[in-house]
């Protein structure tokens, strides 16, 4: 089989790009030192060991744990990873709306069935839809929705299938009492399962359509969709009907897994969103938690603070604005020392500037991660984009922008734009016979160069040392 590894990051002018890297073989069967050994030799190839941010991987393979411990503990010696790699692993959004969306629909795969053989019945004749819809009309069913079967491996199409077919559960049973030919109708109670499964479905599906607004969403955008979800399911099981309590219990323990092993890095994204900052991850947390709440805004908080502090411990590149004031400060330094020593016969400020000099060394300084933090919050308006906001920035946080920047351009979903969200592949590209058939290598430039191609030739830069997140299958 093949692996897919692709790298986004942000660039100098506050552009957010991804861009495929391999698309290599991995010899059968997929162990996960086989994976990693591969992702560490592709990451090698490309010079990007002492680059690497952060690992986004897909939620279906039971080996990912082992083999992404394995690259952990692997680039550990190559690259200092930031927050002690806490924020080295990112489980993929659409891989997850994914298998939860698949849950819900094997719990009630008896009654889809039902319901799929009841559309191919109806539409296997002219004769059998306009008597269908005659009887729609006699009961008055206001619905405008058509029938259509599903593509079973995209899950919004079975959602869209359930959500038609419920509005006329009338007219298939009376089209059932009517037709000696049809037996396939729901009950009553499965009815009731279909209602349950679209409510949640429903959750899933508008999630999706959020993220799937932004050609390349950056990850502030996921914290708001993810929490709204986790307490949505975590309410969910304690409704009083046990059909629906039944279904939220299996969504909600798959997507509690993912939210206690993303919540942090989610955070600390929207953190990163002037808009928000720490107040929606209060008021969240508050929503989600209760009472305990506190104590996770701390963890929240404290790692904020500590992966700041390691930025301020890197090198900051000097931009033109900086160079210039060094140079003005150190090219007259002859004319200073002289100053210094002449008599005063200025305006008589010289005790003043000493004044203001020895204010500003004894009162402690906000960091620029405590001045952003205390200012108010950007007003939010739909046309508001986060990367020119920090790019008008830069030079008000020069050290605290290297930070976003860095934190906003991880792959937060491994499905880029142009795929679909909802396919039970999500993110997968499937090899035709005649791609099969071809050597690894010529499979290898036929994909990454579809990929390249598509963009136009960027401008040369000086060699850059900004850190890139690999999102990989």
């Amino acid at each position: 089989g093949y692996v897919s590894l692709s790298g986004q990051f942000i660039d100098s002018e506050w552009k957010i790009h991804r861009r495929m890297l391999n698309f290599m073989m991995v010899s059968s069967p997929h162990s996960e030192n086989a994976l990693s050994e591969a992702i560490s030799a592709s990451l090698s190839d490309w010079n990007m060991k002492d680059k690497l941010f952060t690992i986004t991987l897909d939620n279906d393979c039971s080996s990912h744990d082992i083999y992404s411990a394995n690259l952990r503990d692997y680039l550990s010696n190559k690259n200092n990873l930031m927050l002690k790699g806490q924020l080295f692993v990112v489980r993929c959004y659409a891989h997850i709306l994914n298998a939860v969306a698949q849950d819900v629909i094997a719990s009630i795969h008896g009654v889809i069935y039902n319901i799929r053989e009841s559309i191919k019945f109806i539409k296997a004749s002219p004769t059998r839809e306009e008597k269908f819809a005659e009887i729609a009309l006699q009961l008055e069913i206001p619905s405008t929705k058509t029938l259509c079967l599903d593509v079973t491996t995209q899950w919004n199409t079975t959602y869209l299938m359930l959500l038609a077919a419920l509005d006329y559960k009338q007219a298939f049973s009376t089209l059932e009492t009517s037709d000696d030919n049809y037996n396939e109708a729901p009950s009553a109670e499965d009815w009731k399962k279909v209602e349950a499964a679209c409510n949640y479905l429903k959750l899933l599906y508008d999630s999706a359509h959020s993220i799937m607004a932004a050609a390349n969403p950056t990850s502030n955008l996921f914290f708001h969709e993810a929490w709204k979800l986790q307490l949505e399911l975590s309410n969910a099981t304690g409704h009083e009907d046990p059909v629906f309590s039944s279904i939220a219990k299996d969504m909600h323990e798959r997507f509690d897994k993912y939210w206690k092993d993303c919540n942090l890095v989610l955070a600390i994204a929207v953190v990163m969103d002037p808009r928000f900052k720490m107040k929606l991850v209060e008021f969240s947390y508050s929503k989600i938690y209760g009472v305990e709440a506190a104590k996770y805004v701390k963890v929240v908080d404290d790692a904020v603070h500590e992966l700041y502090k390691e930025y301020v411990a890197q090198p900051l590149p000097l931009t033109p604005a900086y160079v210039e004031q060094g140079e003005g400060n150190n090219a007259p330094a002859s004319e200073n020392s002289t100053q210094t020593t002449a008599p005063s016969t200025g305006d008589g400020l010289v005790d003043f500037d000493m004044y203001l000099s020895e204010i500003a060394t004894s009162q402690p300084t906000k960091s620029e991660l405590e001045q952003y933090l205390d200012e108010s919050l950007t007003p939010r308006i739909q046309e508001f984009d986060i990367l020119n906001w920090w790019k008008l920035n830069t030079l008000k946080f020069p050290t605290l922008s290297k930070m976003a920047r860095d934190i906003l351009a991880i792959p937060m979903s491994m499905v880029s734009s142009g795929n679909s969200i909802f396919s039970a592949g999500t993110g997968t590209r499937m090899l035709d016979d005649y791609r099969s058939s071809l050597r690894p290598e010529i499979v290898e430039a036929l994909f990454c160069a579809k990929d390249w191609l598509q963009y136009s030739p960027a401008t040369p830069e000086a060699p850059s040392t900004a850190l890139v997140k690999v999102d990989a299958p």
